[in-house]
């Protein structure tokens, strides 16, 4: 279970400070609804390791950015939700520790590339501890990377934050131009199957984002879900871009996502009150040569664990407690948290407790619940709540306790 924990143990710097880099996509889910060619992405799986089982903290951009940057859990940033005009959140506390702030005080230069989406105004983030920063549409967020990087010496941390694949919310003005891949499949749940599940989600078709693919037919979400390829494809060409312009044997490499998008699972788009896997899988690489060992790994991690492993790789002690631990070596968790608190200015608070056998999420405000058994039911189907099924009262005292922490 993640708990709040104290300083966390670093190591003294070597002769030479690695350099690192962090390319995160928006809304990529890693369950992939088909093949995608993904080459510069496989440069790093060889290099590295491949998390299989990453999870975000939260489905949402701004809540869930704040804990990969500081270590925290969006109740502790206290960026609960998205910051934008017609959202209830607020801007992450430049008060807050991180990356940048425990990276520049290490003396390295810092920058910060592309979508931010945790503070408005963005264009100066010194406050956050970037002291360079770049903004534009991906091609020119990589272009901007890439001359920041090329032959800069070290050590230096870079951020890159690309929007895609975001704009898969454009999907019906995309969809006349978009081909059907071959590998892509119409969602594995069947489009509806909202029967005996909370009723947010009902709600979130009938009045919210998931109005925009309610008529949808199968062949109309083979498009969506091929669509979506297609804009992972393209981040992954800019991640080519980058990655050439870098040093990569002295330079710490992670690639991640803010969260996943539910690609029509359920008959659901986007992301919104709900906590399937689709949205709360992430993918996640790390290249830090000699500091881990490579290959694919199972174990649980949370992107709260980002913020913590980047400093340990980089020999840097974290200056204030954390609810995230470095997974340089594996973690032996159980479980893994997630939580949700509003679409918009929808107040809907959820929280998650998921374990590699089932998954329970509780619905603050209607006290709804959802809970799978995902050894015979892992595309969360059957929801099993009513029946109150053994282990589903334990699951809620383990998720009561982890709220009040």
């Amino acid at each position: 279970m993640l708990t709040r924990r104290g300083w966390l143990q670093g190591f003294a710097l070597g002769p030479v400070a690695p350099n690192v880099l962090v390319f995160m996509t928006d809304q990529e889910s890693a369950l992939l609804p088909g093949t995608a060619r993904l080459p510069n992405r496989e440069r790093l799986i060889r290099r590295g390791v491949q998390f299989r089982n990453a999870f975000c903290t939260t489905p949402q951009c701004s809540a869930a950015r704040s804990s990969l940057l500081t270590g925290l859990l969006p109740h502790h940033t206290g960026v609960r939700t998205n910051v934008d005009r017609e959202s209830l959140g607020r801007a992450l506390s430049p008060d807050l520790t991180t990356v940048g702030h425990v990276f520049r005080k290490a003396g390295y230069a810092t920058s910060y590339f592309g979508k931010w989406h945790l503070s408005r105004p963005d264009k100066d983030l010194t406050a956050y501890g970037f002291d360079d920063r770049s903004a534009g549409n991906d091609a020119e967020v990589a272009a901007a990377a890439a001359i920041w990087l090329s032959g800069r010496k070290g050590p230096w941390l870079s951020w890159v934050s690309l929007l895609n694949p975001h704009d898969i919310y454009a999907v019906r003005k995309e969809m006349d131009s978009t081909q059907p891949r071959p590998s892509v499949k119409a969602p594995a749940s069947g489009l509806v199957n909202l029967v005996g599940k909370p009723i947010e989600q009902q709600e979130y078709v009938d009045r919210d984002q998931g109005k925009i693919t309610a008529s949808f037919t199968p062949s109309q979400w083979r498009l969506y879900r091929s669509y979506y390829l297609d804009l992972v494809e393209k981040t992954d060409a800019l991640l080519g871009r980058v990655l050439d312009s870098v040093e990569l044997d002295n330079t710490i490499i992670l690639y991640t996502s803010d969260h996943g998008d539910q690609l029509g699972e359920h008959g659901l788009p986007f992301k919104g009150p709900f906590l399937y896997d689709e949205c709360l899988r992430v993918p996640l690489i790390l290249s830090a040569p000699g500091r881990v060992k490579r290959g694919r790994r199972d174990d649980f991690v949370n992107s709260a664990d980002v913020a913590p492993t980047l400093a340990a790789a980089a020999g840097l002690r974290w200056p204030t407690a954390v609810d995230g631990q470095s997974f340089l070596k594996p973690l032996r968790r159980a479980s893994i948290f997630a939580e949700y608190y509003a679409k918009q200015k929808w107040v809907n608070p959820i929280r998650t407790i998921r374990t590699r056998e089932a998954k329970l999420s509780v619905y603050d405000q209607t006290g709804h619940r959802e809970y799978y058994d995902l050894r015979d039911d892992p595309g969360e189907q059957r929801n099993l709540a009513a029946r109150a099924p053994a282990g589903m009262s334990e699951l809620e005292r383990q998720l009561d306790r982890w709220r009040s922490a």
